[in-house]
């Protein structure tokens, strides 16, 4: 197969890094595999991946018809058998490009919900089973569960005490780290600064470092709050690293993790203990007893005691360093058996040929595309109005 996936960007984050990640095990499967994707620094991931790449001409967050028709291009150009789009704008844009020409398209949404004009007759493949459920209760024709997958030999520990001198961290010292993008996004600049405030505290009691590596828009209030922190308690308790290009070794030094989506999978693939993250409070130890709950809505969630939760767990941990191990182990097998990047990459080729052999109706086809591009219109003239009010009130 002659295959063009497209990200919907390039900056780090974990939906375009798997979409790279699975793209070249797919291409190590014998088949053809090019990238399109606006301009950013993960163009570095996919040089080293010898994956061909063709940048879009617009990075805009909202669906270009620009890039649409240079899709068209693109595909009769190359002569593309099917696209692979991430995320809803790579998903429009393909909807009302290459696949108005008849070429195959399968949709992935990582994000923690999905786009009600993605076209339902589009085979959509989701994180959770949870997300799933709630594509299929749409009308979603086709859906498939594929949790973000890891790549278990580059994920484990090669040089612990290594990566921890990168940081000089004590051999007496316990490591907190938290790898995401500090942004509102899924409140996870919310949660980071909540965790540096708890951890602060904490570090007057305990031997604790945190590590906090990550970019985005809450990048200088994160910088802030930990000159804060640290100024109280009178050395460097927090440590603000920034983006990483490879954070492996902020992983490999830790010896705890907070986080959220794949974040939660590369620490687990590190044997790490993992505190999960999510909305409005969430906190919750991944362990035997929460696998399950995780596994059917995604490492998320929603509601909870916010800092008196998470200085309860840390607590819990810091007071029991012999179950670490324990929780490491586990952790690591549950990816292994579930996450493996192999075993994906796999299954997404099948999902691409059950997508080149499908026949639509094509009276089908066009209730499909309708509604999506009424949906989306409508969604459009909101946003539009939405910004007319707020920039009517500046």
């Amino acid at each position: 197969m002659n295959i063009l996936v497209y990200p919907h960007q390039l900056g780090i984050g974990g939906s375009q890094i798997n979409a790279l990640e699975l793209a070249a095990r797919v291409r190590d499967q014998g088949h053809s595999v090019s990238i399109v994707a606006p301009e950013g620094v993960l163009v570095e991931m996919i040089r080293d991946l010898r994956l061909p790449y063709i940048p879009t001409k617009t990075s805009a967050d909202h669906a270009s018809f620009t890039t649409a028709k240079q899709l068209m291009g693109i595909v009769l150009q190359h002569k593309i058998d099917l696209v692979h789009a991430y995320e809803w704008r790579p998903a429009m844009e393909a909807s009302f490009g290459p696949h108005l020409l008849g070429v195959p398209l399968v949709v992935t949404v990582l994000s923690m919900s999905v786009s009600n004009f993605i076209p339902r007759h589009l085979p959509l493949i989701v994180g959770t089973r949870e997300l799933a459920d709630d594509a299929a209760a749409r009308g979603v024709k086709e859906v498939h569960v594929m949790e973000p997958p890891i790549d278990m030999t580059l994920n484990q520990e090669q040089d612990s005490p290594g990566s921890r001198a990168r940081w000089s961290f004590g051999g007496d010292e316990i490591v907190i780290a938290v790898i995401c993008r500090l942004t509102t996004d899924l409140q996870k600049l919310r949660g980071v600064l909540e965790a540096i405030q708890v951890i602060g505290r904490l570090a007057a009691v305990f031997p604790l470092r945190f590590l906090v590596v990550g970019g985005g828009e809450g990048l200088e209030e994160v910088t802030d709050a930990a000159a804060a922190v640290n100024m109280r308690l009178g050395s460097e308790a927090i440590v603000v690293e920034g983006p990483m290009m490879d954070p492996r070794p902020a992983y490999e030094a830790a010896d705890i993790v907070l986080g959220m989506g794949s974040s939660v999978l590369r620490a687990m693939a590190f044997k790490k203990p993992v505190v999960v993250q999510g909305a409005d409070g969430f906190w919750k130890l991944l362990d035997p007893a929460t696998l399950s709950t995780f596994l059917r809505q995604g490492w998320y969630g929603s509601g909870g005691g916010g800092a008196v939760d998470l200085d309860a767990i840390l607590r819990s941990l810091l007071a029991d360093p012999a179950r670490w191990t324990q929780l490491g182990t586990f952790g690591r097998a549950a990816v292994a058996e579930h996450f493996d990047l192999d075993v994906a990459a796999q299954n997404l080729v099948a999902i691409y040929r059950r997508a080149l052999a499908a026949k639509w109706a094509k009276e089908r086809w066009l209730l499909s595309i309708s509604r999506s591009a009424a949906g989306f219109a409508k969604s459009s003239a909101v946003d539009a109005l939405r910004w007319a009010r707020e920039r009517t009130a500046l």
